[in-house]
C-alpha cells in the first residue's frame, strides 16, 4: 500500500498563496496515475488530507468551516482519503481540541497537524502545544509537525516538546527542509526520541538516505506536501534508495514498502 501522508485540499483559491482550487477530484486523478516502481505499475492507494493554510489563518472561520472541504472529500472518497485536523492554537486550543475529538469520532480523522510557521508560535509555548500532544496521545493519533524554516519551525525546537510526550507519536514534516535545510536537526531529534518519525517530503535524496540509515526504515513515512510538490517525484526518491550504492543504499523491497505506506497505514490504522 502506498500512502501519502501530507496533502492539502481546497474548493476555493487559497488566499495565503493565491493558488487556484485543488479539489479531492484533482487529487484522486493524480493518485490514480501509474508509477513504474518495483512491483509496479503502482498507484497511490490512500492519502491523509488537510486544508490549505489560508483558511486556517482566518479568525472569522470556525474550525469546522476551515475543514469543510476535507470533511466533504473524505465522505466522498472514504476508501481513499482520511482526514488530518490542522489546529491553529491562536483560535482557541480548547475549542480546537473539542472539534478534533468530534472529527475523530464522527468522521474518522486520524491525525492532527501543528504548523508553528503558518500560525506564528513557538513550540516552547507549551500552553499551546502540550494540550495537543496530550489529546493526540489519548486519541491514539499521530501529530504531524511542520518543520524546516526559522524562527518557529527549526526541528531542534521540537525535541523538548516531543520528549515530554513519549507516548504520543510525532511526525516531523519535510525532513526539516523548506527554504533552509535542517535535515541534520530532524534526524538528531529522531535519534534521541523513539516516538518521532520523519516524513520524507522535501528531503533531498542523500538526506533521506541518511535518515533511513540513522533511524531505520521503520520510522520513516512518505508525505509529498501535494499540491506544492508532485507526489510521484517524491516517491521516486524512495524508490532510488533500492539501487546499489553510491546512487542508492540497497534498501530492501520490504523497507521501501514500509516507507512508502506500510508505516503510515499502521499509525493511521488504515
Amino acid at each position: 500500500m502506498i500512502v501519502d501522508g501530507h496533502v492539502h485540499l481546497s474548493d476555493d483559491p487559497d488566499p495565503a498563496r493565491g493558488w487556484p482550487p485543488f479539489t479531492a477530484d484533482h487529487l484522486i486523478a493524480i493518485m490514480d496515475e501509474e508509477l513504474p516502481i518495483p512491483g509496479g505499475p503502482r498507484v497511490i492507494d490512500r492519502a491523509a488530507v488537510m486544508p490549505m493554510l489560508g483558511p486556517t489563518q482566518r479568525a472569522g472561520l470556525s474550525f469546522r468551516e476551515q475543514h469543510r472541504p476535507v470533511i466533504e472529500a473524505i465522505r466522498k472518497y472514504a476508501d481513499r482519503l482520511v482526514g488530518t485536523f490542522m489546529l491553529n492554537p491562536h483560535l482557541g486550543v480548547d475549542a480546537g481540541l473539542a472539534e478534533l475529538r468530534r472529527l475523530v469520532a464522527e468522521d474518522g480523522f486520524r491525525m492532527v497537524k501543528l504548523h508553528p510557521t503558518a500560525h506564528a508560535y513557538w513550540p516552547k509555548a507549551r500552553d499551546f502545544t502540550d494540550p495537543v500532544l496530550e489529546e493526540a496521545g489519548r486519541l491514539d493519533i499521530p501529530v504531524l509537525i511542520h518543520t524546516g524554516d526559522p524562527p518557529f519551525a527549526v526541528p531542534a525546537l521540537m525535541e523538548p516538546l516531543v520528549a515530554d510526550h513519549p507516548d504520543t507519536t510525532a511526525i516531523l514534516a519535510h525532513l526539516g527542509t523548506q527554504k533552509i535545510g535542517y535535515s541534520d536537526d530532524a534526524i538528531n531529534v529522531a535519534r534521541h526520541c523513539d516516538n518521532v518519525y520523519l516524513e520524507t517530503g522535501w528531503g533531498h535524496q542523500p538526506r533521506v538516505a541518511e535518515a533511513v540509515q540513522a533511524i531505520g526504515a521503520g520510522r520513516m513515512v512518505f508525505g509529498s506536501d501535494c499540491p506544492v510538490q508532485d507526489p510521484y517525484s517524491q516517491l521516486r526518491i524512495i524508490e532510488t534508495l533500492t539501487r546499489p550504492g553510491p546512487l542508492g543504499i540497497n534498501l530492501s523491497t520490504s523497507d521501501m514498502e514500509a516507507i512508502m505506506g506500510d508505516n503510515l497505514a499502521r499509525l493511521l490504522r488504515l
